[in-house]
């Protein structure tokens, strides 16, 4: 059976279509914070099919491309360490792990090459391409493909170990949420709605829990995805669904412990007892994560967030589809500034994307491709930032 990939409304436009006209962006002022760094690197943003999600850790920050480029930055400076190219399209991560770094492909692989010196350790074929970054624990590597398969791999070659296999919707959203492994189990989610724990040594389920149900006449109306990163803290392992609910499961039951209805593919996020998350329609939530209350909604950036929020201290930080980040409260959720995207666009010398990439065809969404792709990294020095028109920033604050 063939899938049919449906990509989020955040993210194309249908060709010929008119530029979006969005909303007046709320009036804030500038954030105290200032940039570091930042760097034009076009193909970070070119494909909005891949999530290519910048891993950083306390000293570096890597990078891949989907023409097969992966290149590792000086957190603090910008400074090139070292730069690789490999006969592969990248579509998912890298991720740092101590000294490895792993990093799937459209080409049905997933990676793992050396933090130091960007060296190839091994390459390991699986089934369908992979969309979301795979995870390592010890001994054993999962990576999730988008054929509805979650592979176990061994950490030292690669070596296939065990494969778990579900079957997928013929419309879902495109991509997959990105596994957790929790202690000696690894939990994933899928497009129709349901939440699944395997042992990470063999691949056999421990048990299964349904987070949203699917609703409507139409496959358009029943899309339930579970998209976004999963989250585990106090023993509980948080989710969220398109079109579906945001949930509370407990992590060695599969029980779930509360669940409201709420829309999301963006994830949630958890700091002490709060749960934030980014709905469908831009609106930014404080929810309590030992009952799911609502604590405040911030409905000021609706129709503008782009990216789940980030914890940043005291507050929270959210990019819109204009390339404006914002800082929030996390008390109240108020707005308490932004730093516009021209600023990290003058420093890296970029302008749109797609005065860089000769067969791009739709000239007409130009100014789409400011918007900030993916949620805010932030590390113990920096935020990194990473927008569609192929910009790399970090930001510090005053």
């Amino acid at each position: 059976m063939i899938r049919v990939l449906l990509l989020s409304l955040f993210l194309v436009a249908c060709a010929g279509d008119p530029p979006k006209v969005y909303k007046p962006a709320p009036e804030t002022p500038d954030f105290p914070v200032k940039l570091s760094w930042a760097h034009k690197l076009t193909e970070i943003g070119s494909d909005k099919l891949v999530r290519l999600v910048p891993g950083t850790n306390d000293r570096f920050v890597v990078v891949a491309d989907i023409n097969g480029v992966v290149s590792n930055f000086d957190l603090k400076t910008g400074q090139l360490n070292w730069e690789k190219q490999f006969d592969t399209k990248f579509s998912a991560g890298p991720v740092i792990f101590d000294d490895v770094v792993l990093i799937g492909s459209k080409t049905a692989e997933v990676y793992s090459v050396s933090l130091a010196t960007g060296e190839l350790h091994w390459r390991q074929r699986v089934s369908s391409e992979v969309i979301s970054p795979p995870q390592m624990q010890e001994d054993r590597i999962v990576a999730q493909t988008n054929d509805g398969k979650i592979f176990g791999l061994r950490a030292k070659d690669g070596k296939q170990v065990w494969v778990y296999e579900r079957n997928v919707p013929i419309l879902s959203l495109r991509g997959n949420s990105t596994p957790i492994i929790i202690d000696d189990q690894v939990v994933a989610g899928f497009a129709n709605g349901k939440l699944v724990s395997l042992s990470v040594s063999d691949g056999k389920l421990n048990w299964e829990t349904t987070v949203s149900l699917p609703k409507g006449r139409t496959e358009l109306e029943r899309l339930v995805d579970i998209d976004g990163p999963l989250v585990f803290k106090n023993g509980l392992i948080f989710a969220s669904a398109y079109r579906g609910k945001v949930a509370a499961i407990d992590a060695i039951s599969g029980r779930i412990v509360w669940a409201r209805e709420m829309s999301s593919h963006l994830g949630v996020v958890i700091d002490d007892k709060l749960l934030f998350v980014t709905d469908s329609d831009g609106r930014i939530w404080a929810l309590n994560s030992e009952s799911g209350a609502t604590l405040w909604m911030q409905d000021k950036l609706s129709e503008l967030a782009s990216t789940r929020p980030a914890l940043d201290g005291d507050n929270l930080v959210v990019g819109d589809v204009t390339g404006e980040l914002y800082w929030l409260s996390k008390t109240d959720g108020r707005l308490l500034g932004h730093l516009e995207h021209d600023k990290p666009s003058k420093l890296s010398g970029a302008t749109y994307y797609v005065d860089e990439i000769e067969n791009y065809e739709n000239q007409a969404e130009r100014k789409d491709e400011t918007s900030v792709i993916f949620q805010p990294n932030k590390n113990n020095y920096s935020i990194i930032v990473t927008y569609q028109n192929g910009i790399l920033a970090s930001v510090v604050p005053k």
